[in-house]
């Protein structure tokens, strides 16, 4: 039997273990599933397409209904939420009259309680009251004598922002004051007889029920302050 050297045998396991791996390798599929750098393209009027487990559609991103007056495809955005309802959209149902598309959020009932106005700039909804004109002769005002904080203003409010502006004018003798309060708790600085504007975080829950109050007071017996709120918005951080 002729000897076979060493180094050889050694070559053949070598080549057998690398075959094997090979063929491993092209038996496994790789992972479908996940993208590590790189982009996602879809082109041509394609669209993405997410579903629920009972085949039903969650989202949209891409070519959406109807299609532009020209024919052109309308690319868009709809998600929905599990029950079917959506929830918010970047596309337009109407591209004949409406041609530019509103950003828009829905509630379960299918109203649009948020969107930006597709034709000049701004919001569309929700509507934003502005603050009612004030009487302007300070005489027709809310007025105080008293050295102790006197509420002449209160009313309920519902909070939605983190933070309130304030405007309050206010007219009255050397010394005196005027003030904010959110559920009996001062918020922002103390004005003084030439009036009051501020920013200040609320230290209260979201979507809760407070009562703001406007207060006033005089640095001594005989003086008068009168004022007047003309703003209280809420506004972001």
């Amino acid at each position: 039997m002729a000897i076979i050297p060493t180094d050889l045998l050694d070559r053949l396991r070598a080549l057998e273990r690398q075959v094997r791996e090979l063929m491993g390798s092209a038996n496994t599929a790789p992972p479908m599933n996940r993208i590590s750098g790189g982009d996602v393209v879809i082109g041509d009027g394609g669209r993405l397409r997410v579903r629920t487990p009972d085949g039903e559609d969650l989202l949209y991103l891409g070519r959406v209904h109807p299609d532009r007056t020209d024919g052109q495809p309308q690319q868009g955005l709809v998600v929905r939420r599990d029950d079917g309802s959506v929830a918010l959209t970047v596309w337009t149902g109407s591209p004949d009259t409406l041609p530019d598309q509103p950003v828009q959020i829905f509630d379960r009932k299918g109203n649009v309680v948020v969107a930006d106005d597709a034709k000049q700039r701004g919001l569309a909804r929700p509507y934003v009251p502005y603050p009612l004109p004030a009487p302007v002769a300070p005489g027709r005002w809310e007025s105080t004598g008293a050295t102790a904080w006197t509420t002449l203003f209160r009313g309920p409010g519902i909070v939605q922002h983190p933070r309130l502006y304030g405007r309050i004018a206010a007219e009255g003798s050397p010394g005196a004051e005027v003030r904010v309060l959110v559920d009996g708790v001062p918020v922002g600085p103390v004005g003084g007889p030439d009036g009051l504007e501020f920013t200040a975080s609320l230290a209260v829950d979201f979507s809760a029920t407070v009562t703001f109050e406007v207060q006033a007071k005089v640095a001594a017996a005989g003086g008068t302050v009168r004022c007047r709120p003309l703003a209280l918005y809420g506004v972001q951080s």
